[in-house]
């Protein structure tokens, strides 16, 4: 029986418990519970843009984000999970058929985890070539059974998957938010690896039996469908638990509640509305590019850049959502025992993000304008 957004949902609500228990583990330990982990695969998250043929779902985009935001609801460090999971899968829509079935045809739920801050670098060797190199930001390095990396041969940039059982993992995640994705450095020295596993980006790209669906024609930004709405998420508990708090709240100095006074019901408002402009303004993106998809048509430039500006602008305004509410909460977000505190340190952390930091709406710009970009090849 084929998987519906509705059955996903369910899933993600019979592992929740497991989820939520460890929640608190893995800000401390800096990456998720073995228990956590299992918990998201059970819920099938691996396989959600894995093509059918080799056991994945293959879902729509939609219905991956909304999964996504489910399980931000509960946890954003295992949310984020469902990028480390997903992201190399559709970046394999282009590779040869045989280094896509040894990876995942028999076994679908294999993490191949994958960063593109600096390139490796490889040495051509007898039959393959060595590997070597620091990847930084490799969020679930620690489950990892692979890592996917930009990397040089010479002066030509292409990907190379790198066995994580021959690398050293440097555990250096400590950071103010986001800290249970667990996103290690990664040592690589030497690595032996076959000629199939260097994956030259320069050449026309190879189609392979088992990515002929429509989610494969997406652009690679579909990848936003991972993530984004781990922001979206935060957003909408940091909405959800100012509710709660102004309940009782009372103004320092005033005596008043905080829910009489105008300046909060502002910030409040402004929120309310940014937070549902960007989340419209993002599905709604999701869902063209899908229809496009489906009608077997290729993404023009501006619609890329439609999709990129969605996904940049619904992390940077749920970012702001959280300042505004921040502004009603007052001293009570800097309490560790509020909810706020934790909501507060992870989207400072995610609007930090390279992929859709403030300085990607100039990637926009630079699309409709004709102008040189300056943002990695991995984007476009």
């Amino acid at each position: 029986m084929k998987e519906t957004l509705e059955t996903l949902i369910s899933g993600v609500a019979t592992v929740s418990s497991d989820i939520e228990q460890y929640s608190d583990w893995a800000e401390y330990n800096r990456r998720l519970h073995q228990d956590s982990f299992s918990a998201i695969v059970r819920a099938k998250v691996p396989r959600l843009f894995l093509p059918e043929s080799l056991g994945g779902l293959e879902v729509d985009p939609v219905t991956c984000a909304r999964v996504c935001e489910e399980i931000a609801l509960i946890d954003s460090a295992a949310a984020w999970h469902v990028m480390v999971f997903n992201a190399a899968k559709l970046m394999a829509s282009t590779w040869p058929t045989e280094l896509v079935e040894s990876l995942w045809l028999g076994n679908p739920d294999q993490l191949v985890a994958a960063s593109g801050y600096v390139p490796l670098t490889l040495q051509a060797t007898n039959g393959g070539y060595s590997v070597s190199g620091t990847q930084r930001f490799v969020s679930g390095g620690h489950f990892a059974q692979f890592l996917l990396s930009p990397a040089f041969l010479g002066g030509e940039l292409g990907m190379v998957v790198v066995p994580v059982d021959h690398c050293e993992i440097e555990d250096n995640w400590h950071t103010l938010g986001m800290r249970g994705s667990g996103s290690v450095d990664v040592h690589v020295r030497d690595v032996e690896i076959p000629a199939l596993n260097f994956i030259r980006t320069t050449s026309q790209p190879i189609a392979n039996e088992h990515c002929e669906g429509d989610l494969y024609r997406c652009p690679s930004r579909i990848v936003f469908a991972t993530y984004v709405p781990v922001a979206l998420a935060l957003a909408k508990k940091a909405i959800g638990f100012l509710s709660e708090l102004v309940e009782d709240k009372i103004s320092v100095g005033s005596g008043a509640k905080v829910r009489d006074k105008n300046v909060a019901q502002i910030h409040f408002g402004r929120a309310m509305a940014k937070h549902r402009a960007s989340y419209s303004l993002f599905y709604e993106e999701l869902e063209k590019t899908w229809a496009r998809a489906k009608e077997g048509l290729t993404a023009t430039d501006s619609e890329r850049a439609d999709l990129y500006l969605a996904g940049t602008h619904a992390v940077q305004e749920s970012a702001e959502v959280v300042r505004h509410l921040e502004s009603i909460a007052a001293t009570t977000v800097t309490m560790r025992s509020h909810p706020l505190e934790r909501i507060h340190r992870d989207i400072e952390t995610l609007r930090h993000h390279g992929f859709v930091n403030e300085s990607r709406y100039a990637s926009v710009a630079q699309i409709y304008w004709g102008a040189e970009l300056d943002y990695p090849p991995l984007l476009r």
